[in-house]
């Protein structure tokens, strides 16, 4: 449960092993290689072949996506608990070989643009014939209805605008206009004007609110060429198809497409990393880092293999970048995706996260607050996990809302939380076992909140003192942290009694304001030491004493456990109230509507409050937790190892 020792390791091997060197290794995946620290070393230069390999797997993958539609559809089982297709060396040799991967992907792509022809020239046909219907009372082929001398043009109008249009023909005598036809209020008109005046009468036209319909490119009368559009849609409609069947059929290859994508995928990532590597004539120099724990096992590994290697190790000097990678057991491993969303720690700072997992999922089912949410939440988090058997960041997160499902039971128990129901109407013996009802005595629940939150606090401000302790900062831990934390603990009696009106006995008042003060004067006069001005050491020592409305407004942040807590309830009960108002309604529709309801009503306030519990827990333990101890920034250990996505490589005997 902490960050792992990282160790700067070198391989310095003969040339001739390089290749089947870098193999091992990324199978090992223990080993982030880095450029060799040699002076004048700027790496060996293979962009061309990592530039082929990216376009092959780009290639590949573009393929496959496109042929993804007419490949069979998975179900939801299968695409939760399916794992990767195994195949091994002398496979991806025969698919190499029967596979072109240019042709296929070329083939993809002149399908998809003939899909998309087709379907675009169907819709421009439809929208062409549409239009035309209006029209078909014009027998004359469109392109003979302009003369040199004359130019008609094809308009339509709202029936509210055909006084205006009619007003442009009657400002100008030598232009006509006729109606062809009307529908669906509006009107289609046919204009003539000589050339001279056309694009007058137009812009007047367009100004009384015409829309003009340009058919110069059209050849044939409407009918005619609605005729031969419509064929037209049936003939794109079958190219379509075609093209539809041919991809189909080409769906067979896209396993071998996966496959393909995860072999250059492979020799991509490895040319890559090989340019890392200092090359000699004779030798090769492998640098980077690899954790601790995995030194031993891998020097075991390289010398069944090899004899004539060397490998020498050395922990990370100041001002190196080393990278971090955290070590947690099965149970806390979970929680490390609330705290990367933060940041990772930096290396040699401790890992919060064993830390923050119990007040986590105490926050999150504080916020949830309902027995029976916490029920249904754990109930399907289980069957995801051991039913379909998830994996990867899934099993993480679902692993997660088990345990906060579950503590959402305990908390809902407690507070009475069963999806809105009254405590008054739930059975006795479930009424007994309420301790708090926070809709009914919400203070008492807030009290609860912000003694939550000065534990943790105080916890967080503990793990500073244990750190600086470590550090041999012993001075720091006691009249910096130790103290603070004592204040802390004083002024809480006296901020219950004078800010929430709560109840303290006076011997306990007393004694908590005469420790506050002793404990105040203490880090006056210790805060003085670490300037050499005492005057300007007293001044600043003075001001820290500030910092109390920092902790005072951290303390206040968690009436946000209040508050959803809350929310979850009423919505609950908002919820149950409309489902009864529902069952008024006569008859069986009543109550179907009431069910209706229930279920998705309940399930939206499910979802919604699953998202606010988890995202207001990180926050607490983001700004007010963090900010203690906390410094992070830490970059992330990246293994070099193998990225298969699609396919698991299984060594075969002779391999």
């Amino acid at each position: 449960m902490s960050v792992s020792r990282m160790l700067k390791i070198q391989i310095l091997a003969h040339a001739a092993i390089k290749d089947a060197l870098a193999a091992f290794l990324r199978e090992a995946g223990v080993i982030e290689v880095t450029d060799a620290s040699v002076d004048g070393f700027a790496g060996s230069s293979a962009a061309d072949e990592a530039e082929r390999y990216a376009r092959l797997l780009e290639r590949a993958e573009t393929a496959a996506a496109y042929l993804e539609r007419y490949a069979p559809k998975p179900t939801l089982a299968e695409r939760l608990s399916g794992g990767p297709v195994e195949v091994t060396s002398a496979d991806i040799e025969r698919i190499l070989a029967e596979t072109d991967v240019e042709r296929i992907a070329g083939r993809c792509q002149e399908l998809e643009a003939e899909i998309r022809r087709c379907r675009d020239e169907k819709a421009w046909a439809i929208d062409l014939v549409r239009e035309l219907r209006h029209w078909t009372a014009i027998e004359r082929p469109l392109e003979s209805l302009s003369t040199e001398r004359c130019e008609t043009q094809l308009w339509s109008f709202a029936d509210a605008a055909a006084d205006a249009a009619a007003a442009v023909f009657e400002r100008r005598p030598h232009a006509h206009g006729e109606t062809v036809s009307r529908a669906g209020g509006r009107a289609y008109l046919a204009a003539i004007a000589l050339r001279e005046e056309a694009n007058a009468v137009a812009e007047e036209l367009k100004q009384a609110g015409g829309a003009r319909f340009a058919f110069e490119k059209l050849r044939g009368s409407p009918a005619e060429i609605i005729e031969r559009e419509s064929g037209r849609a049936g003939e794109l409609d079958a190219a379509a198809e075609r093209a539809e069947a041919e991809g189909r059929e080409t769906a067979a290859v896209r396993p071998r497409l996966l496959a393909l994508s995860d072999h250059f995928r492979e020799r991509r990532s490895l040319v890559e990393v090989e340019r890392h590597f200092h090359r000699t004539e004779r030798t090769v120099l492998i640098e980077g880092w690899i954790r601790a724990v995995d030194r031993r096992r891998l020097e075991k590994e390289i010398a069944k293999r090899w004899g004539d290697l060397e490998i020498m190790t050395r922990g990370p000097l100041e001002g190196e970048d080393a990278p971090v990678s955290l070590e947690n057991g099965p149970r806390v491993r979970p929680f490390e995706f609330v705290l990367t969303l933060y940041g990772r720690p930096l290396y040699g700072e401790i890992d919060p996260t064993p830390l923050l997992a119990p007040f986590f999922v105490l926050f999150f089912a504080l916020c949830l607050s309902d027995a029976g949410y916490g029920a249904v939440l754990t109930a399907l988090s289980a069957f995801l996990l051991f039913k379909l058997r998830i994996r990867g960041g899934v099993r993480n997160l679902m692993q997660l809302m088990l345990a906060g499902g579950a503590l959402t039971i305990a908390v809902g128990v407690f507070t009475g939380g069963y999806f809105g129901v009254s405590p008054e109407k739930l059975p006795p013996f479930m009424q007994r076992l309420v301790v708090i009802d926070p809709l009914a005595d919400p203070m008492k629940m807030l009290n609860v909140a912000f003694l939550i939150g000065v534990v943790h606090i105080l916890f967080g401000m503990g793990i500073k003192m244990a750190v600086n302790l470590r550090a041999g900062l012993w001075i720091d831990a006691v009249f910096d942290d130790l103290c603070w934390m004592l204040l802390i603990v004083a002024l809480v009696p006296l901020g219950y009694a004078g800010i929430l009106g709560g109840r303290v006995s006076p011997p306990i008042l007393f004694y908590a304001s005469r420790g506050a003060l002793a404990v105040a004067a203490v880090l006056f006069v210790t805060g003085i030491r670490k300037e050499r001005n005492r005057f300007l050491g007293a001044v600043k020592s003075l001001l820290r004493f500030y910092g109390i409305t920092g902790y005072f407004g951290d303390v206040l942040s968690y009436a946000r456990l209040l508050a959803l807590g809350l929310a979850t309830g009423a919505i609950a009960i908002a919820i149950n109230g409309i489902a009864q108002m529902a069952t008024g309604l006569p008859a069986i529709a009543g109550y179907v509507a009431a069910g209706l309801i229930l279920l998705l009503g309940h399930a939206f306030n499910l979802v919604v409050n699953i998202l606010g519990a988890f995202v207001h827990s990180a926050r607490l333990q983001y700004l007010e937790f963090f900010n203690k101890f906390f410094t992070g920034g830490g970059r992330e250990f990246r293994p070099f190892r193998s990225e298969r996505r699609y396919t698991v490589l299984r060594k075969t005997v002779d391999s």
